[in-house]
């Protein structure tokens, strides 16, 4: 050996490097054509009866008897049994311009989630909800519920979690357990918060790291903005307390990952995944078992995984962005289907225009007068912060949050009315926002504008009156 040779840095080998590429494969098998991009969003909601309370799981009347009636109801759907129990199912609903897969399925404390999509319009997902809520309505008359669904980020009927159960499903029994121990309001997000969350495709890895590095540093103001829980314990909650909630469930698997302002590859994200504790693990027999100290990387070093495994190690993190072949912008509360279809709408207007940056910069160079390059981690904690004690008073990275929400819209608003973003690559090249009739594009621009409106108001979903929310 030369005096000048340097040692090698050991090479990840066996069943961890090889799960190691499974996983990034997860992650590149989300790559899409930029014509052929597609959008989602799930929607968790809180059943409560015409007594105020939340509606149990169990009981002839329970939530559980509902989703057996939804299944009863859609003869041709996928029943999901898991641990013993019917807990959800899915099945595909005809829009009218395209046919949407809709997945139903229950959180901890049997809070209502549909995921629907992924589609081509939001006027689709939309759509599709709203069949769905029908059939809840039609559901319950059925079994002699009289309930409603309730969009809010926090349930509204309880003064402790402990008030509500959790559904027979070992996994939130696990990670009750677990998460309890790491944080003081873990029990609060598992049992009493609901929220909205938009799915977003992206090209290849280079636009997975453009999209999350801008879901990131918009994350708080996101927050802010879709804040709907006016609530918190049976007190009116100070604001985003559902942001505020998830600051105290687990700072190793919550939060911001490291490295997501600075082009976050796949492999980065991954090789986070493996360094937290999974709490639980369930194998390719559907047999769930609890994981105790053991990190995902001590799993993946054990044998090759089935890829429902490696799904599974990707769900048991919950960063402020997640990836799973997709981005899952997780910020936003419970809204009602209008509200939420408008959120998704606008979420994608902004995050499908690869010169989203370099316009908010260009818009905002007042206060950023080098744009957001020297934002880091840290800036973007103190934003966060700055919007929930200051609500629309604050400043985030150094300007009045409104000149950053008129800067949004105006963008938003601009790129529907054109039905593309630009690619970043000469004038002519451009990409579809979405692949959008004339009416859905109407239908995304009529959101948006439903939502300037409150903002211009200086309101928040969590401001409006029941009247309003039936929007």
């Amino acid at each position: 050996m030369t005096g000048n040779a340097t040692t090698p840095i050991p090479a990840f080998t066996g069943s961890f490097r090889e799960n190691l590429v499974a996983l990034v494969g997860v992650l590149e098998r989300g790559d899409k054509d930029p014509a052929g991009k597609t959008i989602g969003f799930e929607l968790e909601r809180i059943l409560i009866d015409r007594t105020g309370a939340s509606v149990p799981f169990e009981g002839v009347r329970g939530v559980g008897a509902l989703i057996a009636k939804l299944v009863e109801l859609h003869p041709e759907c996928e029943p999901v049994h898991i641990d013993g129990h019917l807990l959800g199912l899915s099945y595909r609903i005809d829009s009218g311009t395209e046919s949407i897969e809709v997945a139903v399925s229950l959180e901890p404390a049997a809070q209502l989630e549909i995921s629907a999509g992924p589609a081509h319009s939001v006027r689709a997902l939309y759509d599709a909800v709203c069949a769905f809520d029908a059939s809840v309505e039609r559901a319950c008359a059925e079994i002699g519920l009289d309930a409603r669904m309730v969009a809010a980020g926090y349930n509204p009927t309880v003064k402790s979690p402990l008030e509500l159960e959790l559904i027979p499903k070992e996994r939130y029994r696990d990670m009750d357990a677990y998460l309890s121990r790491r944080g003081r309001y873990a029990r609060d997000m598992m049992r009493c918060t609901a929220s909205t969350q938009v799915s977003l495709d992206y090209e290849d890895e280079a636009d997975c790291a453009r999209i999350y590095r801008l879901a990131t540093l918009l994350g708080p103001a996101f927050a802010f903005l879709f804040d709907n829980a006016p609530v918190f314990r049976g007190t009116p909650s100070p604001g985003m307390a559902r942001s505020r909630i998830w600051h105290h469930v687990d700072v190793d698997r919550c939060g911001i990952v490291p490295g997501a302002l600075e082009e976050l590859s796949f492999e980065d994200y991954i090789l986070w995944v493996s360094n937290v504790k999974p709490i639980l693990f369930t194998d390719a027999d559907h047999i769930t078992t609890a994981t105790g100290d053991r990190y995902s990387r001590d799993i993946m070093s054990e044998r090759p995984l089935a890829t429902s495994e490696l799904m599974h190690l990707l769900s048991m993190v919950f960063p402020n962005v997640r990836l799973k072949g997709f981005v899952e912008l997780r910020e936003m509360d419970s809204l009602p289907p209008r509200l939420a279809a408008a959120c998704t709408s606008f979420t994608g207007a902004l995050f499908y225009d690869k010169c989203l940056e370099a316009k908010l910069a260009s818009r905002l160079s007042t206060w950023l007068p080098h744009g957001f390059d020297e934002i880091d981690e840290y800036d973007a904690i103190v934003a966060r912060l700055h919007l929930e004690e200051q609500g629309w008073d604050a400043e985030v990275y150094g300007m009045p949050v409104m000149e950053l929400v008129d800067a949004l819209v105006a963008i938003a608003c601009e790129n529907v009315a054109l039905g593309a973003g630009c690619t970043g690559v000469g004038n002519e090249a451009r990409v579809p926002v979405l692949q959008t009739s004339d009416a859905a594009a109407t239908f995304d621009l009529e959101g948006i504008e439903l939502l300037a409106r409150l903002w211009g108001n200086r309101r928040l979903p969590r401001d409006l009156t029941a009247e309003e929310l039936d929007c």
